[in-house]
């Protein structure tokens, strides 16, 4: 059986393919009672818009490209999917998603950059960009928004926590309950060189442990795809001559291994050492850690709604972003008397 056309559906409506095209794409200037019945002409026929046809008739796409840096199938950018799809799906749009996991990744897509051909606007996560990648960015013509990144220079319109502000909040909570003595858990960069960003809330950690004048007991970095990473860090801890009352971890999904080792070890979290992590995911509801969460999936339909107006050349009313982590306290944490 052959395929319908826009043909098919303009002579069936006893109207033009241009009302055809008009009418199936919601716009302007085409009367309600012809667009009824191009509708049920389409509906009729079994004929969808053709995303190609469409993109040559009005110069846009309708598809958003994400780029990330992180683990697709990871907490964060999970939430972040669903906060974009539930914004761009109902305005028609599709999402493409690029992996930049690696230096080989990251070099292809700057190299090639795909999202230039086939999407209306860039978002990109967890990275800043070169100075070379900023030149490849401004070369597509395309807007770009930036997500949970320091960087704002290559971008039109960005959406953030201030992750050091955030790692301040937590220190500051664990010792105003009487906290004295401190190690931090990071995650060991899988990627080489600055260029991938820095850990800035290593940075508020640090600073906050200087001006409450604390006790930092060391930093340590964990890779969760080695399991002997997470012993010996957990081992070296609990060796040391001055032991750490809490421990700051990098991310929830971090704090859970580093929980079940100390477990292991004899540790009880948190009558003998307390245990916060960041982001408010899943993982921290489901043990009650004490965190500081961050809103992913409303970041996302920030993300998206300001990516939709940039497409229809719209001026932001608010370009830069900043959203507000919020400390939730949970059963891995308590109080400690001071020495």
């Amino acid at each position: 059986m052959a395929r319908t056309t826009i043909e098919d559906v303009a002579k069936a409506a006893g109207v033009s393919t241009f009302t055809v095209s008009r009418a199936l794409r919601d716009m302007d200037h085409v009367a309600p009672r012809t667009r009824e019945k191009v509708l049920k002409a389409a509906k009729d026929l079994n004929y969808t818009v053709s995303k190609a046809a469409s993109s040559l008739a009005s110069g846009q796409t309708n598809r958003i490209a994400l780029l990330s840096r992180d683990r697709i199938a990871g907490w964060f950018m999970g939430e972040l999917m669903d906060g974009l799809y539930d914004v761009l799906n109902p305005a028609r749009y599709d999402l493409l998603v690029y992996r930049a996991g690696n230096i080989k990744e990251r070099s292809t897509f700057f190299t090639n950059l795909p999202a230039n051909r086939n999407a209306d606007a860039l978002i990109m996560t967890g990275f800043p960009a070169t100075e070379q990648e900023e030149q490849a960015l401004t070369s597509m013509g395309m807007p770009i928004i930036l997500v949970n990144s320091p960087e704002t220079d290559c971008c039109q319109g960005s959406v953030a926590i201030n992750d050091e502000e955030s790692e301040t909040t937590l220190v500051r909570y664990l010792a105003a309950i009487g906290h004295r003595k401190f190690c931090y858990i990071g995650r060991k960069e899988p990627l080489p060189g600055s260029q991938w960003g820095h850990d800035t809330r290593a940075v508020g950690y640090r600073n906050t442990i200087v001006d409450l004048n604390l006790t930092d007991c060391g930093m340590h970095y964990i890779d969760l795809a080695d399991p002997l990473s997470i012993k010996q860090t957990v081992a070296t801890i609990l060796s040391l001559p001055e032991r750490p009352t809490a421990l700051c971890v990098w991310s929830d999904h971090y704090a859970l291994p580093v929980i079940h080792e100390l477990r292991s070890n004899g540790v009880r979290v948190p009558e003998d050492m307390s245990v916060a992590g960041h982001d408010g995911s899943d993982v921290a509801a489901s043990i009650k850690l004490t965190t500081m969460a961050q809103p992913a999936r409303e970041i996302g339909r920030i993300a998206a709604r300001k990516t939709l107006d940039l497409a229809a050349k719209k001026t932001l009313d608010e370009p830069r972003t900043i959203i507000q982590t919020v400390l939730t306290p949970g059963d891995t944490t308590r109080p400690i008397a001071h020495e």
